[in-house]
């Protein structure tokens, strides 16, 4: 009798056991986190798509379906506006040294499929970008010069634009559209010391905040007489007021939240997290950013993004003024400390890009967009750029299939050459 007692409670043990077991799975399958506590360790299979090819030529997919990532929701990734240079839309250019702006410039006064094109001035560099109503549609360096100072920053910049469009033309109501290019940070930074090494300066640059001009006290130059030229990489590097340091970040940050240029304002850590953080912040809410490591996508977003249309592709070309410069490991990493923020910053870039990519590419706005020059705008009054003509759309979507093809991606090199006026 005993006996059969033990046989019954060890069933019934054993039944308990095999229950909580079963139930146990079924818990930790549906609430756990599979990176915490999957069973598997199998890497799951990414979605078909298109591939890039990151800094160091590693190869990543993306894919077809709008991705938003940890932080970014759907109005972050939401770029599409009908510019409308004719109503009141001002773009303004914010352009960092040595991440292509030039290239970028130059396209947008030389071959933008506007209404009213650009046109070449006698003042050298300079090109007329005004609309019918003779009012400045496009700001930046090659249509209205330096006028809010020499590479003026995003804090000088807001406070500057709107001032001095009032007083050059009748006040009126304008929308404004942000927009920059970004470099990778190491490549940056070289074109900056191969540019200063060779004599040029930013010497003039006005770095306003606040309403006044940084003093030599909080911004000394690093160098004696007239330029730096023939400094060496690591005399380059040992300067710790040099403006190279940390660039894109300080330009695309709002200085005014951390005294200006005066750095004793708040403590270092705290100074660098809030000119990180207002950095990006700015970059994401501006209308359009493009980088420089990949201008076919940013040429394709640009389109996307305002609804109107270059005449000529922009080239990614694979030679650098700086592809023999020969770093050691030594070099490199001081580079990266020193260019801490601009690291973390085109990290975030990179990834905001490439979703807006994704997000544009499932809308499939370019099979409605073909490219249609000024001349042909002014002669047919076609304000809508969107011309639906079955031929044409054909030719859009081959090459936007060519432009994401693997084959296509594969070739996308770390940087534009300088040989093409890159600043």
């Amino acid at each position: 009798m005993n006996q059969l007692c033990e046989k019954k409670k060890m069933r019934v043990i054993i039944c308990v056991v095999a229950a909580l077991i079963f139930f146990g799975f079924i818990f930790f399958g549906y609430f756990c986190p599979s990176r915490m506590c999957g069973l598997s360790t199998k890497r799951p299979t990414p979605t078909n798509g298109f591939k890039y090819r990151d800094n160091i030529g590693k190869e990543t997919i993306a894919g077809s379906k709008p991705r938003v990532a940890a932080g970014f929701k759907h109005d972050s990734l939401h770029r599409v506006y009908d510019f409308d240079e004719e109503g009141g839309d001002v773009m303004v250019f914010l352009h960092m040294q040595k991440t292509g702006g030039t290239y970028l410039g130059k396209h947008l006064v030389r071959d933008l499929g506007v209404s009213v094109p650009c046109t070449k001035t006698p003042e050298r560099k300079k090109y007329n970008c005004k609309n019918a109503l003779d009012r400045e549609w496009l700001f930046s360096r090659y249509s209205v010069g330096w006028r809010c100072g020499l590479h003026a920053d995003w804090t000088e910049l807001k406070d500057c634009v709107e001032r001095f469009l009032d007083k050059r033309e009748e006040h009126h109501k304008r929308r404004y559209y942000y927009i920059t290019i970004l470099r990778e940070p190491v490549a940056r930074y070289l074109s900056e010391w191969r540019h200063v090494r060779r004599g040029a300066t930013w010497k003039y640059a006005e770095l306003k905040c606040n309403g006044r001009e940084a003093t030599l006290d909080e911004v000394p130059f690093c160098y004696d007489g007239d330029d730096w030229e023939g400094v060496t990489l690591d005399e380059f590097l040992s300067c710790d007021s040099n403006l190279a340091n940390n660039r894109q970040a300080r330009m695309l940050a709002n200085l005014t939240k951390v005294g200006c240029y005066n750095k004793t304002f708040l403590p270092q850590s705290e100074r660098e997290q809030i000119i990180l953080e207002s950095a990006k912040e700015n970059l994401k809410n501006m209308a359009f950013f493009g980088l420089l490591e990949y201008v076919q996508e940013t040429q394709y977003l640009f389109e996307n993004t305002f609804n109107l249309m270059f005449e000529e592709d922009f080239i990614q070309l694979s030679e650098t003024h700086i592809s023999n410069v020969l770093l050691t490991n030594t070099q490199r990493q001081r580079i990266i400390q020193e260019n801490y923020l601009d690291v973390q910053l085109y990290k975030y870039a990179k990834d905001l890009f490439q979703q807006r990519l994704n997000y544009i590419k499932k809308l499939d706005l370019g099979r409605s967009l073909v490219k249609v020059s000024p001349a042909e705008i002014r002669e047919t009054g076609a304000k809508d750029k969107n011309i639906e003509n079955s031929q044409k759309q054909d030719t859009v979507r081959k090459t936007i299939q060519l432009l994401w093809s693997s084959e296509q991606a594969t070739k996308m090199p770390l940087s534009l050459s300088n040989k093409i006026g890159l600043d």
